[in-house]
Order: C-alpha cells, then structure tokens, then sequence
C-alpha cells in the first residue's frame, strides 16, 4: 500500500503545480491602467483604420418622438395575437370604445367589421404603436395577410419604416432580405436589438461591432457606426488583446459594456518565459508518467493476487482426488481395527482423525478463495456445544503427537454451553499453537476462558517479536524459519475479522490473544 500512497501523494503536488502554471498561462484576470490606456488606443486606431459598413443614424431614421416609440425596448411581439382581434363581447363593448382615440378607434371598427376601408393616413398618422408596444403597420400587415391581399410584399416595403424594430425579424423570415439599413437591423440577434434600444455605447452581435458616436449633449443624436466584426478581429490579430461577448459571470481582462476583452493565447506565451514554458511541459510529462506507473502498478498487483489465487485453486483442486482416496482406504481398514493392537488402533484413530481434517480443510478452502466476491471471507456455521474443553483437546493432543511437544493448558468458565463455529475455532487454535511452537521459543501456554459473553483465546510462548501484528497477517508474509505458505495468520485474522471479533498481540513475551463474541447459556 505504501508504493500507491507515495505515487498518489506525488500525483497530488504534481497536480498542484501544474495549476500554478496554468494560472500563470491564464495571464492576470485584471487589467492594469496601462491595459485600459492600450485598449482604447486600439478602439481608435481601428475606428480610423477600418471603414464602417454602414453608418445608421437613428434619430434621423425615427424622426419625432412618435416614430421613436417603434424603437420602444418594452415590446412583446407575441402580443399582438392577443389585440388583433378581440372577443364579440369586446366588439359590443361600448363602454371600453368610449375611451378609444381617434386610430384606436378607427382599428376598433375595423377589428369588429363595422369599417371595411382604411382611411389613407392610418398608416402615416401617429400613434404608430398600440399600448401594448405593438406597431398598428403590423397590425395591418396581418389583417391584410389573413385576406390573401395580392401585393403584401410591396406594401410591407413601403411601409417598413413604420413598423417596430423588432418586428423586422419577422417580416425578413416572411418575405426574404429587406435589404439596406432595415435588412441590417432585421439580422440583429434578440439579446443585441434589446442593447440598442437601450442606447448602449458599444454593441457586439454575431455579425457587427456597433459603436456610437458621441455628440455633445444639447445634439440629443442616436447614431451608430456598424463593423464587421470579421475585420475588428483581422485587426486584432496586430494586438495583444481579443474580444468576446460576455457570457453570464464569465471573468474578463477588462469589460468594456458587453465585450470582454482578454489576452490573446499569442500573448500569453509571450509573457511566460521559455523556463516557465518548459518547466510546465516537464511537471505534466512527470505527472503522466506517474499515473501511468500507479495504473501499471495496480494492474501488476491484481495479475499477482491472480496468480496465487490460481495456485491455491489447483492445489485445493488436487486435494480433492488423493482425499478421497485416503477417505476409502481409511474406511476399509476400519472394518478391521479390532484385530490390531492398542498401539496401532490408537495410530489408526490419529490418522483417521487427519485425514477427515484434511477433507474439511479442502471443502473449507473454497471460502478463503471466493473472498472477492462478497463482503465475507468465510460461512460461519454456529452451533450449540456444552464440550468447548473437549474440541480444544483433539486440536492439542494431535499437535503434540505431531511435534512430540507439552502444551501447557488453563481452562476457565467452560462449564456453560455457547454457540461457536466448531471447525474455524479449531483452525484458529491450530495455526496460533503451531506458529508458536515453529517461530517462538520455550513452551507453549494454551490459556482459554470466557469473559463477558466472549470466548477469549490466549497462546503464548516464551520469545519475543519486532514484527507487526499488521506485517504479520498479510498475506503471503513468512517468518525465517517458516516453511509453509504464508497464509495462516492471514486466514485467522480474516476469519475472526468475519466474526466479529478481534486479534491482538503482546511482543513480549509473544502472546496473541483472541476475543470472539459467542452466545452462551447457563447450565442449570
């Protein structure tokens, strides 16, 4: 685990770094005064270098304070589907046509078929608006349109000057491009209409740099200059600046209404030096091959944790065939126990004994190599026993047969019943005694009691450990004199962990203490 936390933790200030010198890239997100100083020579040079598409002066387009009114911001072409035509109900409202004007009154009659001519001056006669913002040149153009009249089209275009700024977009979709001054407004996207009816001093579309021009304030003049934009950005290909339309909370170099002006991606690699640059492409290339070693470390892991899993899968495979084998020799030669000796007939238990161990721990196996598969090493199979005594004796007698040994024993409390795992308990007692007798030193003590509705197993010798108890339950992990596998205090800790319970160890003298939580039940 420690390769992975150092890979990590070297990953993190790689990462940390490498955003240092993206911000770095990024330029300041301020402009200085000599920013703003540059950025409005630049406006001027550009207004004097680049010659406007088309010069639109507004107050001269709208003339009165009338015609200014189809400039209104406050408009909602959806609402004339509203006014157009009024309910029967309106139309017999006498009370409401009372306080009609002279062209309400008019449209009024018309709306409801009590006039069936225009007069001449409907048009050309201000108001030009309704009250709700719609042009009356609209409101003509749909009653018109709604009759199929033949010549539509050219009446729109003689009468386009008295329509809405912002109906002009329709008209465009309905009858092609106007051409001219109202085909430039046409184009105007919603967002930038709204910006110029809110006589804004610069205005960038999809299209156009608008920019105003400043009169002096008893000339009351609305009047706009229209660039290209694909020539303002050609222009500033020469700068160190680009622009942008801003959007929502998006941060700025400096903002100049609604464009945002920022460092050109040119200039910020002009400002960062070449040791910056390189120092930057060498924290990345690091970073990359960081993460690469961590991934390859990973997968090299798993491939191991693979392998042994493997290895166990074949030998507890192999087990099985040489096991029964074993298991029908054993049964033959018990129909024939009686006609041996003391001696041999106590032998023959011993081996019997082994071997049906040697079948459970085949079986058993199966649990410790599935143990990706759930949140469980192992299947706990509790039972109700009131011979705790008698399961740890057959585990110590058939260790000190096996390692002509002593073992010393203190049992305390055992005369209640409680409800273990009968063959895990073994295994547990097992491997703690032989790892004591293989790795320790001096005699071995079997201490076993319960406690506070817990089974507590201590095993002990007289030596002493610098190992951890983390070390030592890895897996794989083996002591000097050890010769087997690794596994078995791996499997323990795993299978007391699965129970519930816990393992300690005292270095010296080395003594490993287990705590297994049990139900018990007093004997009367």
């Amino acid at each position: 685990m420690r390769p992975y936390i150092l890979l990590i933790f070297t990953a993190l200030i790689l990462a940390f770094f490498s955003g240092r010198y993206i911000i770095k890239f990024q330029g300041p997100m301020t402009a200085s005064s000599s920013d703003i100083i540059e950025i409005n020579k630049i406006k001027h040079k550009f207004q004097k270098a680049v010659i406007p598409y088309a010069i639109v002066n507004f107050t001269s387009l709208y003339h009165s304070k009338e015609k200014m009114e189809l400039m209104s911001p406050h408009f909602d072409l959806q609402s004339y589907k509203d006014s157009i035509i009024r309910t029967v109900d309106d139309c017999n409202d006498t009370t409401s046509m009372m306080s009609l004007n002279s062209k309400e009154y008019v449209w009024y009659q018309i709306k409801c078929n009590k006039r069936f001519k225009l007069p001449s001056w409907f048009i050309e006669r201000p108001p030009f608006v309704d009250d709700k913002g719609t042009s009356y040149a609209y409101h003509v153009h749909e009653l018109l349109r709604r009759s199929d009249y033949q010549s539509l089209n050219k009446w729109v275009m003689k009468n386009i000057e008295y329509f809405h700024i912002k109906e002009l977009s329709a008209l465009q979709e309905s009858y092609g491009p106007l051409g001219g001054i109202y085909g430039i407004l046409a184009g105007l996207e919603e967002k930038s209409l709204t910006s110029l009816l809110n006589r804004q001093g610069t205005i960038l579309t999809n299209k156009f740099l608008l920019a105003r021009i400043k009169y002096p304030s008893d000339f009351p003049i609305l009047e706009y200059r229209f660039y290209l934009r694909e020539e303002l950005e050609s222009f500033l290909k020469q700068t160190p600046y680009g622009i942008s339309s801003r959007v929502n909370k998006q941060s700025c170099l400096f903002l100049d209404g609604p464009i945002c002006w920022h460092y050109s991606a040119r200039h910020l690699f002009n400002m960062v030096s070449t040791n910056t640059v390189v120092s930057f492409l060498g924290v990345i290339f690091i970073f990359i091959l960081i993460m690469w070693l961590l991934f390859s470390k990973i997968k090299q892991d798993k491939l191991e944790d693979m392998k042994r899993k493997m290895a166990l899968q074949v030998l507890s495979h192999e087990f099985r065939t040489p096991v029964a084998s074993l298991l029908l020799i054993v049964e033959k030669l018990s129909k024939k126990a009686q006609d041996l000796d003391e001696q041999t007939q106590e032998d023959f238990l011993r081996l019997s004994s082994e071997v049906y161990r040697l079948q459970r721990l085949t079986e058993k196996s199966k649990h410790y190599l599935q143990s990706q598969r759930g949140k469980k090493l192992v299947s706990l199979n509790f039972e109700e026993i009131n011979y705790l005594e008698d399961i740890t004796e057959d585990v110590l007698i058939a260790l000190e047969n096996t390692y002509n040994i002593e073992i010393k024993r203190i049992f305390n409390n055992l005369q209640s019943s409680c409800t273990i795992d009968t063959y895990w308990f073994q295994i547990i007692l097992k491997n703690l005694v032989e790892n004591a007798h293989v790795h320790g030193s001096g005699s071995v003590t079997v201490i076993l009691n319960i406690e506070d509705d817990h089974l507590v197993l201590k095993v002990s010798d007289q030596g002493s450990l610098s190992r951890s108890l983390n070390d030592l339950t890895t897996e794989f992990s083996k002591g000097n004199k050890s010769s087997g596998s690794g596994l078995g205090l791996s499997i323990i800790y795993k299978v007391i962990k699965d129970w519930n319970g816990k393992l300690d160890l005292i270095k010296t003298p080395t003594t490993f203490i287990v705590k297994l939580p049990i139900n018990i039940k007093n004997e009367e």
